[in-house]
Protein backbone atom coordinates (compact mmCIF):
# COMPACT_ATOMS: atom_id res chain seq x y z
CA UNK A 1 0.00 0.00 0.00
CA UNK A 2 1.32 3.41 -0.96
CA UNK A 3 1.54 5.88 1.95
CA UNK A 4 0.81 9.52 1.11
CA UNK A 5 3.34 12.20 2.01
CA UNK A 6 0.89 13.76 4.46
CA UNK A 7 0.17 10.41 6.15
CA UNK A 8 3.89 9.63 6.30
CA UNK A 9 4.59 12.93 8.04
CA UNK A 10 1.77 12.28 10.51
CA UNK A 11 2.98 8.90 11.63
CA UNK A 12 6.59 10.09 11.77
CA UNK A 13 5.41 12.92 14.05
CA UNK A 14 3.61 10.38 16.24
CA UNK A 15 6.75 8.27 16.30
CA UNK A 16 8.76 11.25 17.50
CA UNK A 17 6.20 12.07 20.22
CA UNK A 18 6.15 8.49 21.47
CA UNK A 19 9.93 8.48 21.50
CA UNK A 20 9.88 11.69 23.53
CA UNK A 21 7.50 10.09 26.05
CA UNK A 22 9.97 7.21 26.45
CA UNK A 23 12.90 9.60 26.73
CA UNK A 24 11.11 11.67 29.40
CA UNK A 25 10.17 8.55 31.36
CA UNK A 26 6.45 9.16 30.82
CA UNK A 27 6.57 5.64 29.45
CA UNK A 28 9.08 3.31 31.09
CA UNK A 29 10.51 -0.05 30.00
CA UNK A 30 7.92 -2.73 30.61
CA UNK A 31 4.97 -0.31 30.51
CA UNK A 32 2.05 -1.20 28.32
CA UNK A 33 1.27 1.28 25.55
CA UNK A 34 -2.28 2.75 25.63
CA UNK A 35 -4.65 1.20 23.06
CA UNK A 36 -4.50 2.47 19.47
CA UNK A 37 -7.89 4.14 19.83
CA UNK A 38 -6.77 6.08 22.92
CA UNK A 39 -3.51 7.12 21.25
CA UNK A 40 -5.42 8.25 18.16
CA UNK A 41 -7.61 10.48 20.34
CA UNK A 42 -4.59 11.72 22.32
CA UNK A 43 -2.72 12.74 19.17
CA UNK A 44 -5.79 13.77 17.15
CA UNK A 45 -4.99 11.44 14.25
CA UNK A 46 -6.36 8.29 12.63
CA UNK A 47 -5.82 4.85 14.13
CA UNK A 48 -4.04 3.85 10.93
CA UNK A 49 -1.42 6.58 11.50
CA UNK A 50 -0.94 5.35 15.06
CA UNK A 51 -0.57 1.81 13.76
CA UNK A 52 2.16 2.88 11.31
CA UNK A 53 4.03 4.69 14.09
CA UNK A 54 3.89 1.65 16.36
CA UNK A 55 5.11 -0.55 13.52
CA UNK A 56 8.06 1.79 12.96
CA UNK A 57 9.05 1.70 16.63
CA UNK A 58 8.65 -2.08 16.74
CA UNK A 59 11.08 -2.37 13.83
CA UNK A 60 13.61 -0.36 15.83
CA UNK A 61 13.14 -2.43 18.97
CA UNK A 62 11.62 0.41 21.00
CA UNK A 63 8.27 -1.39 21.28
CA UNK A 64 7.36 -5.06 21.60
CA UNK A 65 3.98 -6.37 20.47
CA UNK A 66 2.61 -9.33 22.43
CA UNK A 67 -0.36 -10.98 20.66
CA UNK A 68 -3.45 -10.83 22.81
CA UNK A 69 -1.68 -8.80 25.50
CA UNK A 70 -0.91 -5.46 23.85
CA UNK A 71 2.17 -3.44 22.97
CA UNK A 72 4.92 -2.76 25.54
CA UNK A 73 7.96 -0.54 25.91
CA UNK A 74 11.06 -2.70 25.36
CA UNK A 75 13.53 -3.14 28.21
CA UNK A 76 16.38 -1.81 26.05
CA UNK A 77 14.26 0.98 24.58
CA UNK A 78 16.66 3.78 25.53
CA UNK A 79 19.51 2.22 23.54
CA UNK A 80 17.28 1.52 20.56
CA UNK A 81 15.77 5.01 20.82
CA UNK A 82 19.07 6.64 19.87
CA UNK A 83 19.34 4.35 16.86
CA UNK A 84 15.75 5.07 15.82
CA UNK A 85 16.30 8.83 16.09
CA UNK A 86 19.50 8.56 14.04
CA UNK A 87 17.67 6.64 11.31
CA UNK A 88 14.84 9.17 11.35
CA UNK A 89 17.26 12.08 10.88
CA UNK A 90 18.99 10.23 8.04
CA UNK A 91 15.67 9.65 6.27
CA UNK A 92 14.67 13.28 6.79
CA UNK A 93 17.96 14.54 5.39
CA UNK A 94 17.64 12.33 2.31
CA UNK A 95 14.06 13.45 1.71
CA UNK A 96 14.95 17.12 2.08
CA UNK A 97 17.86 16.65 -0.32
CA UNK A 98 15.45 15.19 -2.89
CA UNK A 99 13.05 18.11 -2.42
CA UNK A 100 15.74 20.74 -2.90
CA UNK A 101 16.99 18.90 -5.99
CA UNK A 102 13.46 19.05 -7.40
CA UNK A 103 13.09 22.73 -6.55
CA UNK A 104 16.39 23.52 -8.26
CA UNK A 105 15.16 21.81 -11.41
CA UNK A 106 11.84 23.65 -11.49
CA UNK A 107 11.89 27.04 -9.80
CA UNK A 108 14.80 28.75 -11.60
CA UNK A 109 13.08 27.96 -14.92
CA UNK A 110 9.79 29.28 -13.55
CA UNK A 111 11.52 32.52 -12.53
CA UNK A 112 13.09 32.75 -16.00
CA UNK A 113 9.65 32.56 -17.64
CA UNK A 114 8.03 34.87 -15.09
CA UNK A 115 10.58 37.60 -15.84
CA UNK A 116 9.35 37.65 -19.44
CA UNK A 117 5.64 37.89 -18.58
CA UNK A 118 5.26 39.56 -15.19
CA UNK A 119 2.90 42.54 -14.91
CA UNK A 120 3.22 45.72 -12.88
CA UNK A 121 0.35 44.57 -10.63
CA UNK A 122 2.12 41.26 -9.93
CA UNK A 123 5.34 43.08 -9.09
CA UNK A 124 3.43 45.27 -6.63
CA UNK A 125 1.95 42.16 -5.00
CA UNK A 126 5.42 40.64 -4.56
CA UNK A 127 6.69 43.88 -3.02
CA UNK A 128 3.79 43.74 -0.56
CA UNK A 129 4.70 40.17 0.35
CA UNK A 130 8.30 41.18 0.97
CA UNK A 131 7.13 44.09 3.16
CA UNK A 132 4.92 41.73 5.20
CA UNK A 133 7.81 39.26 5.42
CA UNK A 134 10.09 42.03 6.70
CA UNK A 135 7.59 43.14 9.33
CA UNK A 136 7.03 39.63 10.66
CA UNK A 137 10.75 38.96 10.78
CA UNK A 138 11.32 42.19 12.69
CA UNK A 139 8.52 41.29 15.13
CA UNK A 140 9.82 37.76 15.64
CA UNK A 141 6.79 36.19 13.94
CA UNK A 142 6.75 33.28 11.44
CA UNK A 143 7.57 34.20 7.85
CA UNK A 144 7.18 30.87 6.06
CA UNK A 145 3.65 31.79 4.85
CA UNK A 146 5.03 34.83 3.01
CA UNK A 147 7.94 32.73 1.74
CA UNK A 148 5.55 30.29 0.09
CA UNK A 149 3.26 33.07 -1.14
CA UNK A 150 6.23 34.80 -2.81
CA UNK A 151 7.19 31.65 -4.72
CA UNK A 152 3.54 31.04 -5.64
CA UNK A 153 3.31 34.58 -6.99
CA UNK A 154 6.30 33.93 -9.25
CA UNK A 155 4.62 30.79 -10.61
CA UNK A 156 1.40 32.75 -11.20
CA UNK A 157 3.36 35.46 -13.03
CA UNK A 158 4.27 32.95 -15.77
CA UNK A 159 0.64 33.04 -16.87
CA UNK A 160 0.88 29.28 -17.37
CA UNK A 161 -2.01 27.53 -15.63
CA UNK A 162 -0.26 24.16 -15.76
CA UNK A 163 2.70 25.56 -13.82
CA UNK A 164 0.40 27.18 -11.26
CA UNK A 165 -1.53 23.93 -10.87
CA UNK A 166 1.69 21.94 -10.53
CA UNK A 167 2.96 24.24 -7.77
CA UNK A 168 -0.40 24.02 -5.97
CA UNK A 169 -0.27 20.24 -6.08
CA UNK A 170 3.31 20.26 -4.82
CA UNK A 171 2.56 22.45 -1.78
CA UNK A 172 2.49 19.52 0.63
CA UNK A 173 5.82 18.25 -0.65
CA UNK A 174 7.52 21.64 -0.82
CA UNK A 175 6.18 22.58 2.62
CA UNK A 176 8.72 20.15 4.10
CA UNK A 177 11.57 22.33 2.89
CA UNK A 178 9.82 25.36 4.41
CA UNK A 179 8.73 23.60 7.61
CA UNK A 180 8.58 25.88 10.67
CA UNK A 181 11.01 23.57 12.47
CA UNK A 182 13.61 24.33 9.78
CA UNK A 183 13.24 28.09 10.07
CA UNK A 184 15.81 30.29 11.80
CA UNK A 185 16.68 33.97 12.03
CA UNK A 186 19.68 33.33 9.76
CA UNK A 187 17.52 31.61 7.14
CA UNK A 188 14.84 34.32 7.33
CA UNK A 189 17.34 37.12 6.87
CA UNK A 190 19.11 35.40 3.98
CA UNK A 191 15.82 34.52 2.29
CA UNK A 192 14.68 38.14 2.54
CA UNK A 193 17.91 39.30 0.91
CA UNK A 194 17.52 36.67 -1.83
CA UNK A 195 13.85 37.48 -2.42
CA UNK A 196 14.75 41.12 -2.92
CA UNK A 197 17.34 40.15 -5.55
CA UNK A 198 14.79 37.92 -7.31
CA UNK A 199 12.24 40.72 -7.30
CA UNK A 200 14.83 43.15 -8.66
CA UNK A 201 15.57 40.77 -11.55
CA UNK A 202 11.86 40.32 -12.24
CA UNK A 203 11.34 44.09 -12.15
CA UNK A 204 14.06 44.47 -14.78
CA UNK A 205 12.39 41.76 -16.89
CA UNK A 206 15.77 39.99 -16.99
CA UNK A 207 15.13 36.22 -17.41
CA UNK A 208 18.74 35.08 -16.98
CA UNK A 209 19.26 37.20 -13.91
CA UNK A 210 15.98 35.95 -12.42
CA UNK A 211 16.97 32.34 -13.01
CA UNK A 212 20.38 32.93 -11.45
CA UNK A 213 18.88 34.74 -8.44
CA UNK A 214 16.42 31.90 -7.81
CA UNK A 215 19.17 29.28 -8.15
CA UNK A 216 21.34 31.16 -5.66
CA UNK A 217 18.39 31.50 -3.27
CA UNK A 218 17.63 27.77 -3.27
CA UNK A 219 21.29 26.86 -2.85
CA UNK A 220 21.66 29.29 0.06
CA UNK A 221 18.52 27.90 1.71
CA UNK A 222 19.62 24.31 1.24
CA UNK A 223 23.03 25.06 2.78
CA UNK A 224 21.47 26.75 5.83
CA UNK A 225 18.91 23.96 6.33
CA UNK A 226 21.47 21.18 6.14
CA UNK A 227 23.88 23.02 8.41
CA UNK A 228 21.14 23.39 11.03
CA UNK A 229 19.97 19.75 10.79
CA UNK A 230 23.48 18.32 11.05
CA UNK A 231 24.75 20.76 13.68
CA UNK A 232 27.73 21.71 11.53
Amino acid sequence: MTISIRQKRIYEEITTRLQTMVQNDDLKPGDRLPPERQLAIMFGVSRNSVREAIKSLEQHGVLISKPGAGTYIAENSQANLAMAMGDAFARERHRLDDIFELRLLLEPQIAHLAAQRITKKELQKMQSLISAYTKNMRDGLPVYFYDQAFHDAIAAATGNQSITLLMDQMHELLRESRDEALQSSVRSAKSLEDHQKILEALSMRDPERAREAMTDHLKHTREIVFTSTTGE
